[in-house]
């Protein structure tokens, strides 16, 4: 009997070790410049920067899980995947992840880019109502914008085949992030052939990291939460966006 307490308080005490000692999952889909790939191949960028550090405080050894958004999306409904980034909070999205507090930042811009022969002036909203406006898949915007039947939509994979369609005059504007698009935009396949339109969105949602409910870290939600929060409250998370001009 006295052998059986021994092996069951042994057991106690090694539970949260053998918790800290799983690896955290990060489903990662490119999104240049926060998410993106360099050039041997390995993830980069601050969002990148962000969840390693937070891997590092909470002692958990970090995978990649490379994905397209809707993939991406998908592994964590399942809970196979444990943490994504830069997703915004939707009502659907809610009944699967938990977006986490704090906030690691506020605010963005939502841009559009039209063909640079298209005389066309997109300066109002309303200017986007004759057109077909190029979308990336499971991508949300702003909720105006995503849920106004008016608007003609035409998805494409990742922003990079918007800017394909767009080149090309499967579609007449494209909506993106305002850096992503100036990133990409500038790129030889579409420098000259795309301009940016008058017409800015402002997005003033906060930026929060999404954990996956069936995740097997979900119950350590706390403790992932405390981590996060000191890496705002101590100006790390700042720091790591300043290098990108977030």
């Amino acid at each position: 009997m006295k052998k059986l307490i021994v092996l069951l308080l042994c057991c106690l005490a090694f539970e949260p070790a053998l918790a800290d000692a799983r690896e955290l999952v990060f489903a990662y889909n490119v999104f240049e410049p926060w998410k993106r790939l360099d050039a041997q191949g390995r993830p980069a960028g601050p969002y990148t920067e962000i969840v390693r550090e937070l891997a590092r405080r909470l002692g958990l050894p970090l995978r990649y899980l490379h994905c397209p958004l809707s993939r991406c999306l998908a592994t964590m409904q399942q809970g196979r995947a444990d943490l994504m980034i830069g997703v915004r909070p939707t009502a659907e999205r809610a009944r699967y992840l938990d977006f986490l507090e704090p906030p690691f930042a506020n605010g963005d811009h939502l841009a559009f880019y039209q063909r640079r022969d298209d005389t066309r002036v997109i300066v109002r909203y309303e200017d986007l109502l004759p057109l077909t406006v190029g979308v990336a898949e499971g991508v949300s915007y702003l909720p105006r914008f995503d849920r106004d039947a008016r608007i003609r939509r035409e998805a494409s994979p990742g922003m990079e085949s918007g800017f394909r369609k767009l080149a090309a005059g499967r579609v007449d504007a494209l909506i993106v992030n305002a850096r992503q698009g100036a990133l990409l935009a500038s790129r030889p396949e579409f420098a000259g052939r795309v301009r940016r339109a008058a017409l800015t969105l402002d997005d003033s949602h906060p930026n929060r990291l999404a954990l996956a409910r069936r995740s097997p870290l979900h119950a350590q939600r706390a403790r992932i939460e405390q981590a996060l929060r000191a890496m705002v409250a101590d100006g790390t998370a700042a720091r790591i966006l300043a290098v990108s001009g977030r």
